[in-house]
């Protein structure tokens, strides 16, 4: 398991003309570490480091990869200590020097006590590197600047959060979750003054890090299952399985249970996710799943043999089969959006009774959101009472969906992930694997991932301006995953170069691509 280390950054705002800026720095694209992504200054604890660490270690980073140090003047006011050369960052990057050192033979009060605290992310499982980061403000005079170490970080900019946020929406900035989740703590304000004045009544976010009991050990924070863990079992008594077992009911509220069918698979997961939602007037179920006997029977003990209507997110072939028979033995009404024609994996014999609009409410409370991307007829359902999000497969855990064109278009899809951040989701039941908490972030992390594969797109393409054919084009983008997975990945190459023609930034001819321009 990758060792989990303790780090800290630094947000620097500054005033500017459209309001509050904040200092973001570019990394360099052979970093090991979110290569060519923008961040705030920030890394690890060093053995160096003074109490208090956690802001000691933000301040130094600042200083070392931006040359901006945050310290008290003689009459005890905030200001900054400005240092373009490189030779003393380096000495305290090196380890060589530490920073109460620096601050002593330069005559400075370094601020610790002069940055406001913003939250605690860790990095999930997954990546090479992870980190315990608590997050830290630091109001700096207007017209600051900032000066690049050019070993780590290679550019500097500052930007209003609005404006950050809506290159990242736009794919032109490549942001993680936790610089996403800041920006949106502290945009909206006029002023720094009016920014910092809002911090005392500031919630900071505190990702969980603490284990979590189940049956049969503990699972990690960031672990799958874990999510599901916590919103089950909030006493951490140890009483869930932290995993799916098919044909098990889950009383994920006492509103909504979920039933998992026996069709595990690469595709799939651990199985289809069928949920059945009880409100005061209807029974409803939601993707019924495979046409399997066992589950079908299960789906009709869990409901009491009735069953008012059957919602499909969609009408993919693992989500609809058991329809035609609980139709059958139950009369239930069938809601649905019609599929395009002459598409693979779509179940064309059901028809629907309703097809329902966007923004529909089907009962007082589950309200229809048209969320198209996996595929044209998608649709998920937000049961408001709760905030939880029935979202077919918009999302899948530990995993990302496929969009496979025609029927899935990957512009929808992140229309479709931007538009839910506005959403009052609080938690995510998918299609294929268990409860997912913090959607707002899952949402950050799939439209991250997905822009960070078009960015390596971009910049294959531009290093064969005469352009280049698919299949070698294929190779490039994915260098990073098996050759195994390449006819998978090769959909995913398709649905991005669908997206870039249609923006008009690449043009295509036979097998062969180019960029526009």
């Amino acid at each position: 398991m990758t060792e989990i280390r303790e780090a800290a950054t630094l947000v620097l705002v500054r005033d500017g003309a459209g309001g509050p800026e904040v200092l973001l720095l570019r990394r360099t694209r052979d970093a090991v570490f979110l290569p060519g992504f923008d961040v705030f200054p920030g890394g690890a604890v060093s053995d160096v480091d003074e109490a208090p660490v956690d802001r000691t270690t933000a301040l130094r980073e600042c200083f070392e990869e931006a040359g901006v140090l945050v310290v008290r003047d003689s009459a005890g006011a905030l200001t900054t200590h400005t240092v373009p050369e490189l030779e003393e960052r380096r000495r305290l990057d090196a380890g060589e020097q530490a920073l109460a050192e620096y601050c002593e033979r330069a005559g400075l009060t370094p601020a610790t006590d002069g940055l406001f605290y913003l939250g605690r992310w860790i990095t999930p499982p997954g990546p090479p590197r992870r980190f315990d980061t608590r997050f830290f403000l630091a109001p700096v005079p207007a017209g600051q600047t900032a000066w690049p170490d050019g070993t780590e970080t290679i550019e500097a900019f500052w930007l209003t959060p609005e404006q950050a946020l809506a290159e990242h929406g736009r794919g032109e900035r490549l942001l993680v979750p936790p610089t996403l989740g800041t920006l949106r703590q502290i945009q909206g304000f006029r002023s720094v003054t009016d920014l910092v004045a809002s911090l005392a009544d500031l919630t900071p976010y505190e990702a969980p890090s603490e284990d979590w009991p189940i049956r049969s050990g503990t699972l990690a924070a960031g672990a799958a299952g874990y999510d599901e863990a916590r919103f089950l079992d909030p006493a951490a008594g140890g009483h869930t399985t932290g995993r799916i077992e098919p044909g098990e009911a889950v009383a994920v509220t006492p509103a909504v249970t979920r039933l998992t069918a026996p069709n595990p698979g690469v595709m799939t997961g651990p199985g289809t996710n069928t949920y059945i939602l009880r409100t005061d007037r209807e029974m409803l179920v939601v993707d019924p799943g495979p046409d399997d006997g066992a589950h079908v029977e299960a789906i009709l003990a869990a409901t009491g043999g009735r069953i008012d209507r059957i919602l499909l997110t969609h009408t993919h072939l693992d989500h609809t089969p058991a329809s035609h028979r609980l139709r059958e033995r139950t009369g239930a009404r069938l809601v649905f959006r019609r599929p395009a024609g002459g598409l693979a994996h779509h179940d064309y014999d059901l028809e629907p009774d309703h097809e329902p609009a966007d923004g529909d409410h089907l009962v007082p409370g589950l309200r229809v959101l048209g969320t198209p991307g996996h595929a044209g007829n998608h649709l998920a359902f937000l049961w408001e009472p709760e905030g939880l999000l029935l979202a077919g497969d918009l999302v899948m855990q530990s995993s990302t969906v496929v969009i496979d064109p025609p029927d899935g278009h990957l512009g929808d899809y992140l229309a479709t992930l931007r538009r839910l951040l506005d959403e009052p989701v609080a938690y995510l039941l998918p299609g294929h694997g268990q409860l997912m908490a913090d959607p707002w972030a899952v949402f950050d992390y799939l439209i991250t991932h997905r822009h960070r594969r078009e960015h390596k797109v971009l910049s294959c393409l531009a290093r064969a301006p005469e352009g280049i054919e698919t299949e070698a084009l294929l190779a490039r983008v994915y260098d990073d995953v098996p050759a195994a997975i390449h006819p998978v990945a090769a959909r995913s190459l398709e649905a991005h170069l669908e997206k870039l023609v249609d923006e008009g930034r690449v043009r295509r001819s036979r097998k062969r691509v180019q960029l526009v321009g």
